[in-house]
């Protein structure tokens, strides 16, 4: 009863019919190899030879048969067979029952003993088979059958151990595209995707798991058996407005999801595809709050009514082109601005371009970003100290800012949400940027991705005299989308106070040229009705690349400097 343990890269599965493919390494001979006793026996049906087992009470009524380990080290094998029950019971442990398995012992005397998957009951001929790496260094081998501590009757023919060439899902990626660039369609036309196996770069065969997501509401999910070089296509439509999200993952033999390591992450071997039908038209779900103006001019006048004081302005460092401060600037609320400026040496008074940037979402220090020809400065999104240990933004993380703009008793009114200090820390950020000597008065530019997208519209929507803005993947768009069916994203709950912050409520303020410099068609943390949505609210020039196959982090097997794209003007 004892349990084998499963210490090698074990797969499991049973198949209605047909043996594993791959070469035989090493075919038992049934009727020699086994010693015939009261409740084990060998017959001849048809030709083929039959080991039966049968047990009155629970026990252990097993054989091994031995195999040369030289045969099997170092190779993935793949132990089959076809095996038929009758009124097996139940055993003690879930790895008691039919047994066909493999004994492995190593050069230090571990065992292993992967085995194919038993149930109790009865069943007709059925293969089972179990796949392992087998050591380098093995010292014996051995191929078990039999009943393991269960009652009933087990009949065992055309067992095998084949090598099998599975594949290395480490180096699995899944690719794909669509049947256009422009991926817009008509109503009810058909939209093909198409996706690809490829084990280091090269075609190759297994499972696909495809769902397809829209902004109708439906969501509909098939597994697909692949071929090298032969993809797998869903084709689906969309009868109104909106986008068609799909998405394809690989599987491994037993159905499960397969993960690998990627870009310093843990993630699924997946891609993802999209496409729309008249994204033009695309209005946000609810419409923005009657008092929006009203509300900003309110919360401005609480900024200038705090007096714009420089709290510390301390040299960090000089580098070969730029001297690096450290700025603290009161604003409203517990925290001031916080960011690191970059002002090239030897600037001369009114001669600089100004760039303000903004980061993502989460906890973190602002960055240092430098030219020879403009003044930076990298606003914090919280107003904390910059440049400190990761220890000080992990404690922040999971203390005072988890969750920070999820919090949906905060959300139900404009005045609480966290967003709205943020906003002002970054207007007072301006503010304090354009009262530089250095600055040209003239030309000033904003940029972000994400969470800084959606800082970056909130800013230029307030201020006047913005240059242009540049943004990626913006966040915060259309929350009000979920109301109308559409793919929700990663974003707080919908709650009327968030309606003030809503990206493309700010977007209809904006009239300087924004360039949105990739959007992704795949993306599950702002989906692209969102940013549609966004894009279209723009007043003024405006340009914007979607990218095929793009999602808010890279699937593995993106490749951003190839992937399809689109881009659209207005």
């Amino acid at each position: 009863m004892r349990n084998p343990g499963f210490i090698f890269p074990v797969l499991l599965s049973l198949a209605a019919t047909g043996v594993a493919a791959g070469e035989k390494l090493y075919v038992p001979e049934l009727s020699r190899q086994v010693q015939p006793g009261p409740d084990r026996y060998v017959t001849e049906e048809d030709g083929v030879t039959v080991l039966n087992f049968t047990a009155a009470a629970i026990g252990e009524n097993t054989v091994a048969i031995p195999v040369d380990p030289a045969l099997l080290a170092g190779r993935m094998v793949t132990l089959s067979g076809e095996v038929a029950q009758t009124d097996v019971s139940a055993g003690p442990h879930p790895w008691n029952g039919v047994r066909l398995a493999l004994k492995l012992v190593d050069e230090t005397g571990r065992l292993n003993m992967p085995q194919a998957g038993s149930v109790s009951g009865s069943a007709e001929w059925t293969v089972r088979r179990v796949s392992v790496k087998v050591p380098d260094k093995l010292k014996s081998a051995a191929i078990v059958l039999g009943l393991d501590w269960v009652a009933g009757t087990a009949r065992f023919r055309n067992i095998a151990i084949t090598e099998e060439a599975l594949p290395d899902y480490a180096a699995c990626t899944v690719t794909g595209s669509a049947d256009r660039t422009d991926v817009r369609y008509r109503p009810g036309e058909e939209m093909r995707f198409s996706f690809l196996l490829q084990e280091n770069g090269r075609p190759a065969a297994g499972k696909l798991r495809i769902t397809r997501y829209g902004d109708d509401g439906k969501t509909e999910t098939f597994d697909m058996e692949t071929k090298p070089g032969v993809p797998a296509v869903c084709r689906t439509s969309l009868a109104r407005p909106g986008f068609v999200m799909v998405k394809a993952v690989l599987l491994d033999r037993e159905g499960k999801v397969v993960n690998r390591s990627w870009a310093n992450r843990f993630c699924p071997v997946e891609f993802g595809l999209g496409a729309c039908v008249g994204p033009e038209t695309l209005k946000q779900g609810v419409p923005e709050p009657a008092d929006f103006d009203a509300f900003w001019r309110k919360a401005k006048a609480e900024l200038a009514a705090v007096p714009m004081q420089v709290l510390e302005k301390k040299l960090v460092k000089e580098t070969d082109i730029s001297r690096v401060y450290d700025v603290k600037i009161a604003a409203p609320g517990k925290r001031p601005v916080s960011g690191y400026l970059t002002i090239p040496k030897d600037a001369k008074p009114g001669s600089l371009p100004l760039y303000l940037h903004f980061h993502g979402y989460g906890v973190q220090s602002a960055e240092v970003v430098e030219s020879k020809d403009a003044i930076h400065f990298f606003i914090n999104a919280h107003g904390i100290e910059n440049g400190r240990e990761p220890e000080y933004y992990r404690d922040l993380a999971k203390g005072e800012l988890n969750g920070y703009g999820f919090k949906n008793d905060e959300n139900r009114q404009p005045d609480t949400c966290y967003f709205k200090n943020m906003i002002l820390r970054n207007l007072r950020g301006l503010e304090f940027a354009r009262s530089l000597p250095e600055w040209n008065g003239k030309e000033t530019y904003l940029q972000g991705g994400s969470h800084g997208a959606f800082q970056t519209m909130a800013a230029a929507a307030l201020s006047d005299g913005i240059t242009g803005c540049e943004i990626g993947i913006p966040w915060l768009c259309d929350l009000g989308g979920v109301e109308v069916g559409r793919l929700r994203g990663w974003r707080p709950d919908y709650a009327p106070g968030l309606g003030y912050y809503d990206t493309v409520n700010f977007a209809s303020r904006v009239s300087c040229p924004v360039t949105i410099t990739h959007a992704g068609l795949s993306d599950w943390i702002c989906p692209p009705s969102g940013v549609w949505v966004l894009f279209n609210n723009l007043k003024g020039k405006a340009s914007m690349t979607m990218y095929q196959g793009l999602d808010h982090a890279f699937y593995p097997g993106y490749n951003h400097d190839t992937a399809s794209r689109y881009t659209y003007t207005k």
